[in-house]
């Protein structure tokens, strides 16, 4: 009886470079193998922000971005949300403090929607009338920040910290304030098909 021959399907993929998007200077952050480029449409991927910025105080964010573009070997993404990792806000969380979670939907000077949590731990337990005065005062202040920037520029802000400082400069004239993180931000898309609403995550091999 004659053997079946067998083919390596690895060795008929092609190596493509995972580029971020233009606000993040459009740095490779990945390779990825695929037999057909067109696999790689709205695919998404989750990379540690340190890839990218080559930052080691951003260890602790990752970025989510969708493939939208193949040109040649390069595979170009678009921000579709960053997330910090809970770990260090939890360390900051104990008896005699409070923690409110402020989430809002918004859209951006350059017309794009996301949704914004952002996180507020407090030096010490406040009244019900001052957590309802820090929440209202949050949502907004983020509402500025958000409609009057593009989209990159409030996300650059977040990863700098310039956003966490402005929140805990007008939130500490409320109550103290121990910590104030803009958590995480996703960014609403709307899809053609139900096939297109899968969010698969690709496995790349970061540089």
């Amino acid at each position: 009886m004659a053997l079946k021959k067998t083919v390596d399907t690895w060795k008929l993929k092609t190596w493509y470079s995972i580029i971020a998007p233009k606000f993040l200077n459009e740095a490779k952050v990945g390779d990825v193998p695929v037999i057909e480029d067109k696999n790689l449409i709205n695919r998404t991927i989750a990379v540690p922000l340190k890839e990218v910025t080559k930052n080691l105080n951003h260890l602790n964010i990752s970025l989510k971005l969708r493939i939208t573009e193949i040109r040649g070997k390069n595979a170009y993404t678009k921000f579709i949300g960053h997330e910090v990792a809970r770990e260090g806000i939890k360390q900051l969380i104990r008896r005699g403090r409070d923690a409110l979670e402020v989430v809002i939907d918004t859209t951006s000077k350059d017309g794009l929607d996301f949704r914004v949590k952002a996180v507020i731990v407090t030096q010490m337990n406040s009244s019900k009338k001052k957590k309802v005065e820090l929440r209202k005062i949050i949502v907004e202040q983020l509402k500025k920040m958000t409609t009057s920037k593009d989209m990159g520029a409030f996300i650059m802000d977040c990863f700098s910290g310039k956003n966490a400082s402005e929140l805990y400069g007008i939130s500490k004239k409320i109550v103290p304030i121990k910590k104030v993180e803009i958590r995480k931000t996703e960014l609403k898309e709307v899809f053609d098909t139900e096939e297109d609403k899968k969010k698969e995550e690709l496995k790349i091999a970061v540089e």
